[in-house]
């Protein structure tokens, strides 16, 4: 059934610009234009040098008319040599939510480069070296003077090990491949799934921690947006995905952090990969935002900033508010000199097939076949 336009467009207003969501009094400000190569270590220069073609990373403060204080709750995060390993690296974004969700997701840019680069284990397990490093992530998080028990973030990583690349996702930011097939068209391989709270197996857990997963509440036959996390007598907290960093309240009613994985070799027709928030997601699919940077491959920096003025864009033309966009872009190869034919209509990442070398991690820490 289609849903209304204007009831899209109060979910997207309610996702964006809750009460007090982002609005403090002292000003805190986020660089928009991310510069990975400030400060680098030798071992750094050379482990970005010959692991990666190209990076760049960018985010943009959305726009909040009648929220003066508005701050960037997004954070994108690239560590080279993670571990003091010149052969690893780390790549993310993070969209913070809630009062203090900006603190929540710079905690989360800060420690998880130190919790995964002091795993023993990374090399030789490097699925439970990510589940263990996130939990003592959380673990601190919940021992430090932020509060999150109506904040939190969400968290779409890759560690980068030699060719392999692990991606770990909580939440509903995303990640997604570009591969060149043979032919030249650009093939969205999702390297993430969006956690929502309507997920058979995500609900089945929530309900069984005593939670709700319904809409807002609202009057009978009105579209009142997606499924959310309740507290079983109380309309709180109402989040909006099934697993986050943070969210005490919500991790009370079956919200979990754990991270599911899912592993790719890069082949050599794989491009590049982007890890974005929700701000690029909403308007723009994974086929379009492909098909953008593809345009401006040689420069990723560019490219980066066309994908921000796009999404920005396409909010604008749909919206009086503006969420906060984030992206990291990086390069593995270069492209075959082949015409890229017309997109196909139905190709996203939601629906393209992924590799047969992509395995998940589940909420058990178990992989299946994807």
């Amino acid at each position: 059934m289609d849903v209304d336009p204007e009831a899209k467009r109060q979910r997207r207003r309610l996702s964006v610009a809750p009460q007090h969501v982002g609005d403090i009094t002292k000003e805190f400000k986020v660089d928009e234009d991310e510069d990975e190569d400030e400060g680098l270590t030798e071992l750094e220069v050379r482990c970005k040098a010959h692991m990666v073609l190209q990076c760049a990373a960018k985010s943009k403060k959305g726009i909040v008319p009648y929220n003066r204080n508005k701050v960037n709750q997004d954070r994108t995060m690239v560590k080279w040599a993670l571990g003091d390993d010149e052969n690893a690296a780390l790549f993310g974004v993070m969209d913070g939510h809630g009062e203090f969700g900006h603190l929540v997701a710079e905690f989360v840019k800060e420690k998880l480069p130190e919790t995964l680069g002091t795993e023993k284990c990374l090399r030789e397990d490097p699925e439970k070296a990510i589940l263990s490093a996130v939990k003592r992530m959380c673990d601190s998080l919940a021992q430090s003077q932020i509060n999150i028990a109506f904040s939190g973030t969400t968290c779409v990583f890759g560690v980068l090990l030699d060719r392999r690349l692990y991606v770990g996702n909580i939440g509903d930011s995303r990640c997604v491949l570009c591969r060149q097939g043979p032919d030249g068209s650009l093939i969205p391989i999702p390297l993430s799934i969006d956690q929502k709270p309507d997920s058979p197996a995500e609900k089945a857990r929530i309900l069984k921690a005593g939670g709700r997963v319904e809409p807002l509440p609202g009057p009978p036959g009105e579209d009142c947006g997606p499924p959310r996390v309740w507290l079983a007598e109380v309309d709180v907290p109402g989040l909006a995905m099934s697993r986050s960093v943070g969210d005490e309240v919500s991790q009370t009613v079956g919200v979990i952090s754990t991270p599911e994985i899912m592993v790719h070799d890069i082949e050599e027709n794989d491009i590049f990969v982007i890890w974005a928030t929700d701000g690029v997601w909403e308007f723009i699919s994974s086929q379009e935002a492909l098909q953008l940077i593809w345009q401006y491959r040689d420069n990723l920096k560019l490219a980066a900033d066309k994908l921000i003025e796009e999404s920005t864009k396409r909010w604008k033309q749909e919206e009086e508010v503006v969420d906060d966009i984030s992206c990291v872009i990086v390069s593995f190869n270069k492209s075959k000199d082949i015409p890229v034919p017309p997109p196909s209509t139905t190709a996203d990442a939601a629906t393209t097939t992924a590799a047969p070398t992509t395995t998940v991690t589940t909420s058990t820490g178990s992989p299946s076949s994807s």
